[in-house]
C-alpha cells in the first residue's frame, strides 16, 4: 500500500558492479517507491535487466561489450591484481555516469544514493550541490584498523598486531590506492569545474560527507572508532528477485525427490568457475550429498554431472537456501546474508575483494568457514563440508543467526533514514 507523502523526493540510485551490487539498491529503490517517492536507477548497460524486472525507471550507461570484457578478465578474481584492474575503470565509469545522473536530477527535491565506488554519483553531488548518500554493502569497505579486514591470505594475522602497526599498514595501503586513483579521478573532477584536487580518494573523498548507509546489521559489522562519524549500520537488504523470477521448471521436483542438497554457486559475475564446480561436486559426491549447481554459464559445468546433481541457471536464494543442507559459494555479501537468513551452513571459496573478510566473519559467528583458492581441493572441501553439516554447534549457531536476521532493523526504518536525510538537505 502506498504511503501518502506531501512532497515526494526523487531518489537516484547509482549501483556499480554485478547482481550482488545492483540488487541492494534495487531493494532500496523499490522501498522508496512504495512510500510514494520517485525512484530512478542509473546503472551499467549490462545490468539493466535487474531494475527493469522490478518495474523501476532505468537509465543505462556504458558499453555492454566493454563491461563484459572486464568480467571475463581472470585478474578480477586475483587478490593482488583485482584492485589495480578496477582502479583503471573507476574514473571511466564516473565520466560515463555523470551526464546520465544529471539528466534525471530535479532541482531541490533530488537525493543521489550511490554505491561505494560510484565516483560519478559523488562528483555530481560535489559539483552541483545535490544531496548524496553513500552505501556500503560490507564492513570491509571501511578499512578499519580496529577491526582489520581480511582481504587476502595471511591478513588474519594482522588482527593480533598492535593498533599502531595496523594503522601504519592501512596508511601505506591508502597511499598506494591514492597513487592509482588520484590523478585520473581529479582529471574527471576538473572537467566538471572542480579545480581543487581531492586527496585520500578511498579513505575520505569517496564517502558522502553527510550520510553513509551500511547495508548490514551492527552485529555483523560492529561500529568501530575509526569509522566516519556520518556512517550508520542498518540491515541486510535480502533482495533476490524472488517476487519477479519464480523457481525455474524442474527445480521444485529436484528438491522434493531426495535429501536436501548442497547448493553450489560461484557468483553471478564469475566467468571462471569450471574448477569451482568440478571440485565442489566431487566433494559432495565424497560425502554422499546431492548437489544443486546454480550458474547461467553452462560452459562452467563438469562434462558429466554425478548422480544426484542438477543444474539450473537461476534460483531465488531466499526460497531455495532453507531447503539445502549447506551452501558452497564465492563469499559475496548478498549470498552470505541469504545464508544467514536461511540458517544454513556456508563454505566459501574466498578469492578477492570482500570475500575473505566475509568468510572470516561467518567463521567468527560459528556458521561457516572459508578456503583460499589453493586450499579449495576436493578432499579438503569434503572435510570442511562434513564438519559444518554434522556439527551440532554449527547448527545451533545457524539457528541463532537466522533469528538475528529476522529481528534486524525493519525496512521502514531504513526508508525513514533516507526520508529524514532528504528533508534535512533539500529546501
Amino acid at each position: 500500500m502506498l504511503i501518502e507523502i506531501m512532497a515526494p523526493f526523487r531518489f537516484i540510485f547509482v549501483p556499480l558492479g554485478s547482481a550482488g551490487d545492483v540488487n541492494p539498491l534495487v531493494w532500496l529503490a523499490r522501498l522508496m517507491a512504495a512510500r510514494g517517492h520517485e525512484s530512478v536507477l542509473v546503472v551499467q548497460a549490462g545490468m539493466v535487466d535487474y531494475p527493469s524486472r522490478a518495474g523501476l525507471r532505468t537509465v543505462a550507461v556504458g558499453d555492454v561489450g566493454a563491461q563484459e570484457s572486464l568480467v571475463r578478465n581472470p585478474d578480477l578474481w586475483d587478490p593482488k591484481r583485482a584492485f589495480r584492474l578496477l582502479a583503471k575503470h573507476f574514473p571511466v565509469w564516473a565520466r560515463e555516469m555523470v551526464p546520465a545522473i544529471r539528466s534525471v536530477v530535479v532541482p531541490n527535491r533530488t537525493v543521489i544514493v550511490g554505491a561505494s565506488i560510484a565516483f560519478g554519483a559523488r562528483m555530481v553531488a560535489e559539483a552541483d550541490g545535490v544531496p548524496h548518500v553513500t552505501t556500503h554493502l560490507q564492513p570491509a569497505i571501511f578499512m578499519s584498523a580496529h577491526d582489520s579486514p581480511v582481504l587476502m591470505a595471511g591478513m588474519e594475522r594482522l588482527k593480533g598486531k598492535p593498533l599502531w602497526m595496523r594503522r601504519l599498514l592501512f596508511k601505506l595501503g591508502y597511499w598506494e590506492t591514492d597513487r592509482l586513483l588520484r590523478r585520473a579521478t581529479n582529471r574527471v573532477r576538473a572537467e566538471l569545474g572542480l579545480r581543487q584536487p581531492a586527496k585520500h580518494i578511498l579513505s575520505h573523498w569517496a564517502h558522502s560527507p553527510d550520510l553513509i548507509l551500511g547495508l548490514f546489521p551492527d552485529w555483523f559489522g560492529p561500529r568501530q572508532p575509526d569509522w566516519p562519524s556520518q556512517a550508520v549500520a542498518t540491515r541486510f537488504p535480502l533482495y533476490d528477485e524472488a517476487p519477479d523470477r519464480p523457481l525455474p521448471p524442474g527445480l521444485e521436483s529436484f528438491l522434493r525427490e531426495g535429501d536436501p542438497p548442497v547448493l553450489l554457486t560461484p557468483g553471478s559475475a564469475n566467468m571462471h568457475a569450471r574448477k569451482f564446480f568440478m571440485t565442489a561436486t566431487d566433494a559432495c559426491w565424497q560425502i554422499g550429498k546431492r548437489s544443486l549447481l546454480i550458474t547461467p554459464f553452462k560452459e562452467h559445468l563438469p562434462p558429466a554431472l554425478p548422480t544426484g546433481a542438477a543444474h539450473f541457471e537461476f534460483a531465488p536464494f531466499s526460497q531455495v537456501f532453507p531447503r539445502c543442507v549447506a551452501v558452497v559459494h564465492h563469499g559475496g555479501i548478498g549470498t552470505c546474508s541469504q545464508g544467514l537468513a536461511a540458517g544454513v551452513p556456508q563454505l566459501l571459496k574466498a578469492m578477492a575483494h570482500d570475500q575473505p573478510d566475509n568468510g572470516w566473519r561467518l567463521r567468527h559467528l560459528g556458521v561457516g568457514d572459508y578456503l583460499y583458492p589453493t586450499q579449495f581441493q576436493p578432499a579438503e572441501v569434503a572435510r570442511r563440508l562434513k564438519i559444518l553439516i554434522e556439527s551440532s554447534v554449527v547448527t545451533d549457531s545457524c539457528r541463532v543467526m537466522s533469528q538475528r536476521v529476522r529481528q534486524q532493523m525493519p525496512a521502514e526504518k531504513v526508508a525513514e533514514i533516507l526520508e529524514g536525510f532528504g528533508r534535512e538537505k533539500t529546501p
